[in-house]
């Protein structure tokens, strides 16, 4: 993401609504994942989105596909805890954005019989796009800057790609 020239620029009421909508957007996605709320989940996103979690071995799809795709998914998991932070947000129109955001998903598993913690870092990279009253999300890509954890992070990080790049 581009734009120096916007940082810090104070936002008017309405953009720093939107602003909050959006960051509560990011928010609602966390907690949607780590309730395993799938209808949740897939409402978060326009119909026609793509969402793009191959950089940790997963798919890429629509939001149907994804939501019908995670149970399994995160099934080896006992727990998740999806902490995000440092989110930048960029107006390209006035029911348009993109954004960045970091996030620390912790999880709990146990693997060859052994309870393990794994903790994947990195940013999504977001677009969002307005619709009547809400923002959703019209594509958003994991980039994974780091895997940590036991035997079973080791398996992850054989199937991630691993970025250098923020």
């Amino acid at each position: 993401m581009d734009g120096a020239g916007d940082d810090g620029r104070v936002l008017d009421g309405e953009r720093r609504a939107d602003a909050d909508a959006i960051r509560d957007l990011a928010v609602a996605y966390a907690h949607a994942v780590d309730d395993r709320d799938w209808t949740r989940f897939e409402a978060l996103f326009v119909s026609d989105a793509a969402i793009d979690y191959t950089a940790s071995g997963g798919i890429a799809g629509r939001p149907s596909e994804v939501a019908a795709w995670m149970p399994g998914a995160l099934s080896v998991f006992t727990w998740c805890l999806h902490s995000i932070s440092t989110h930048e947000i960029r107006f390209s129109g006035p029911d348009a954005a993109e954004g960045r955001v970091h996030v620390c998903n912790r999880n709990g598993t146990v693997w060859e019989g052994e309870s393990e913690l794994i903790d994947i870092n990195g940013l999504y990279l977001d677009e969002y796009v307005r619709v009547g009253d809400h923002w959703r999300f019209r594509a958003r890509r994991e980039q994974i800057h780091s895997v940590t954890g036991g035997r079973f992070a080791d398996l992850v990080r054989s199937i991630s790609t691993l970025s250098s790049s923020t």
